[in-house]
C-alpha cells in the first residue's frame, strides 16, 4: 500500500519548525499572543463588515507585533526580567489593548504636564 501523500507534507513542516524554531521562535510567540489579545477588542466591537473586523485584528496584532519588543527591552533594563520570558505577556496585553491608546496617551500627557507645571513652579520659587 502506498504511503498517503500528506505524510511527506507533514514531515517537511516538521523538518522546517526544527530547522528554523530557534530563530523564528521568539517571533511565532509574539505574532501568536498578539493576535491573541486583539481577539478581545474584536469581539467587544461592533464592525459593519468582516473585512472592518480583519482590519481591526490586523491593526491590533501588527501594533502589538512593532511595540513588543521595545517595551521587552526596556523591562529588561528597568526591572532586569528577561527580554524572551516577557515577550508573550507583552504581545497579549498590548494587543488587548486594541483601541484603547487615547485614554493611555491622555493619561501620559496629564502625567507629563503634571511633572512639567511642578518643575516650572519650583523654578520660579527657587529663583
Amino acid at each position: 500500500m502506498p504511503e498517503p501523500t500528506s505524510t511527506s507534507s507533514l514531515s517537511l513542516a516538521a523538518l522546517a519548525i526544527a530547522l528554523l524554531g530557534p530563530a523564528a521562535g521568539p517571533y511565532a510567540i509574539i505574532v501568536f499572543a498578539a493576535m491573541a489579545g486583539a481577539l478581545w477588542p474584536l469581539s467587544s466591537t461592533t464592525t459593519l463588515t468582516r473585512v472592518a473586523g480583519a482590519w481591526l485584528l490586523l491593526r491590533c496584532t501588527l501594533t502589538a507585533v512593532m511595540l513588543t519588543g521595545g517595551a521587552a527591552l526596556v523591562l529588561q533594563r528597568a526591572y532586569a526580567i528577561p527580554a524572551l520570558e516577557s515577550l508573550a505577556p507583552l504581545a497579549f496585553a498590548i494587543g488587548a489593548l486594541g483601541n484603547g491608546w487615547r485614554p493611555v496617551f491622555g493619561a501620559l500627557a496629564g502625567a507629563l504636564g503634571g511633572l512639567a507645571k511642578s518643575l516650572g513652579n519650583g523654578k520660579e520659587e527657587g529663583q
